[in-house]
């Protein structure tokens, strides 16, 4: 980060502190709210290694301020893991690879997929039961999943709508659900941390990083207190809407 830029730290601190608020209060939107705001901001590298290093630390939170012991299933932990350090790989040379422009556009479609599976998630929680159900597993469910969301993990951070669409279908605990994504973020976090440094994507902020991870962990803390108090469902209905708002900015900024 070049020097003389206290106004961009607090910039970026502010894109980190409301997405951990998203995070802790609706359990979504860390990455897809600050995926597009970040690449637009600094790039693509700086960006993914930000979001990587703070979304990590909100999950940490996330999982260490349950009261209650977290239970993730281990098994789709582990499965997902391998099947995902492929697409981990072709995505940290890609990340490397492409153009500045090409990476917004990437991150703008992937923010938009992801909002669309959380409307179309939203709805089906309000027509359905609240019985969860599961759907049989097939053979190719976990390996597309993890191979997808292991190359949009290390080129945009946006790693959760793969494994969220799998474990939803699969899980039959929302509790649980949430436990392994959160358990398959850290698992993956070296992983991560490794491919993009050999594929010379890793670029830490040289500067403020106190104030970002600070930033961060203060959102996770009000996150939590804003899902106390206020109306799930409607909040919900205007995040997508922020949400929305942070994928067509992006796009924007790639075309112009």
């Amino acid at each position: 980060m070049p020097d003389g830029s206290a106004d961009l730290i607090l910039v970026i601190a502010a894109v980190i502190g409301v997405s951990a608020v998203l995070q802790t209060s609706t359990g979504f939107g860390f990455a897809i709210l600050s995926a597009p705001l970040l690449t637009a901001l600094v790039g693509g590298p700086m960006a993914v290694t930000t979001i990587t290093i703070t979304g990590a630390t909100v999950d940490a939170l996330i999982l260490g301020g349950r009261r209650t012991l977290p239970r993730p299933d281990w098994r789709s932990v582990v499965v997902l893991a391998l099947w995902s350090t492929p697409g981990m790989v072709l995505g940290a040379v890609a990340l490397a690879r492409m153009p500045q422009s090409g990476l917004q556009l990437l991150v703008a479609a992937a923010v938009l997929l992801a909002v669309a599976h959380r409307v179309y998630a939203v709805r089906r929680d309000l027509e359905e039961s609240s019985q969860a159900t599961r759907v049989r597993r097939r053979g190719w469910h976990a390996p597309v999943a993890g191979l997808t969301s292991g190359a949009l993990g290390t080129s945009t951070t946006l790693a959760g709508p793969p494994v969220v669409m799998y474990l939803t279908r699969h899980l039959g605990d929302p509790l649980t659900t949430r436990d392994t994504l959160v358990a398959l973020s850290l698992v993956r976090l070296p992983l991560a941390i490794l491919v993009l440094t050999q594929a010379g994507a890793w670029a830490p902020p040289t500067s403020g990083l106190f104030v970002i991870l600070a930033a961060g962990v203060v959102g996770c803390v009000a996150g939590q207190g804003v899902h106390a108090r206020l109306d799930h469902r409607s909040y919900q209905r205007a995040t997508l809407g922020l949400l929305a708002v942070a994928a067509a900015a992006a796009t924007i900024a790639a075309v112009i």
